[in-house]
C-alpha cells in the first residue's frame, strides 16, 4: 500500500505561540488548523485529547510533555524534539518526522498510520500495543525500543537500528529487513516468520538462537548427503 503524504496549505499562519495555541485548544476542546511553528519550547507542556492538524513544526521542543490522547494529522516535523513525551493512546496519521530526536517517547495503544520517520534517533521508543500501519522508518537508530504485541501491516524499517528492540509478540511477515541492524532483538521465536533478511543477519539470529552450526566433515545436503533409495 502506498503511503500518503501530508496534506499541507501553502499559506500557514504564523507569527504564534504554540504554547499559548495548545493551552487554550485543550481548555476550549477546539482543533488546532494550518500553523507554521519555529524554534518553539513546550517543554513539560501538559495536554489532553486535543487534535492537530495541517502544520509544520521547525526546530520545536516538546521534550517532557504530558500528551494524552493527542493527534497529529498531516504533520511535518524537522529537527524537532519528542525526548520522552508521554503519548499513550496518542496518534500520528499522514506525518512526517525527519531529522528529529524521539527517544524515550511513548505512544503505548497509539496509531501510527501513514507516517514516515527518516533520520531520527528513536532509541528507546515504546510502541508497545499500537496499531502501526503504512508506516516507514529510514536510517532511524532504534536501539532498545519497544514494539512488541504490536499490529504491524505494510510498514518496513529501512536501514535501521534495531539492537535490542523488543518485537515479541508483533509479526513480521513480509516485511523487508535487509540492511538493518538485528543485534540482541528480543523475541518469542515465531515473530520473524516470512520477514525478508540477508546472509549476514542469518549468521547474527543463529547465533541470537544459541544453535551451534558446525562441519563434521559429512557431505552436505545436495552433494552426496542423500541417496534415493531404488
Amino acid at each position: 500500500m502506498k503511503r500518503e503524504k501530508p496534506q499541507i496549505n501553502v499559506n500557514l499562519k504564523k507569527d504564534e505561540s504554540a504554547l499559548d495555541l495548545m493551552i487554550n485548544a485543550d481548555i476550549e476542546r477546539t482543533p488546532i488548523y494550518g500553523y507554521y511553528f519555529d524554534d518553539e519550547n513546550m517543554k513539560n507542556l501538559i495536554i489532553n485529547g486535543i487534535e492537530v492538524s495541517g502544520c509544520v513544526f521547525i526546530n520545536c521542543r516538546f521534550r517532557d510533555c504530558l500528551f494524552e490522547g493527542v493527534t497529529f494529522s498531516n504533520c511535518y516535523f524537522k529537527n524537532c524534539d519528542f525526548s520522552f513525551v508521554n503519548m499513550n493512546n496518542g496518534t500520528f496519521s499522514c506525518c512526517e518526522i525527519v531529522e528529529s530526536k524521539l527517544t524515550g517517547l511513548n505512544l503505548a495503544f497509539g496509531i501510527l498510520s501513514n507516517v514516515l520517520i527518516r533520520t531520527s534517533d528513536c532509541r528507546l521508543v515504546n510502541f508497545s500495543q499500537a496499531k502501526i500501519s503504512v508506516t516507514k522508518f529510514v536510517s532511524c537508530n532504534m536501539t532498545g525500543a519497544a514494539v512488541d504485541n504490536s499490529r504491524m501491516k505494510d510498514s518496513e524499517f529501512v536501514m535501521c537500528d534495531l539492537t535490542e528492540m523488543n518485537i515479541s509478540g508483533t509479526a513480521l511477515d513480509g516485511m523487508d529487513l535487509r540492511g538493518s541492524r538485528l543485534d540482541k532483538i528480543i523475541f518469542n521465536g515465531g515473530e520473524l516468520q516470512g520477514a525478508i533478511i540477508d546472509s549476514a543477519q542469518a549468521i547474527g539470529l543463529v547465533r541470537l538462537l544459541g544453535v551451534k552450526v558446525e562441519d563434521n566433515g559429512s557431505p552436505a545436503y545436495g552433494q552426496g548427503g542423500v541417496r534415493r533409495h531404488m
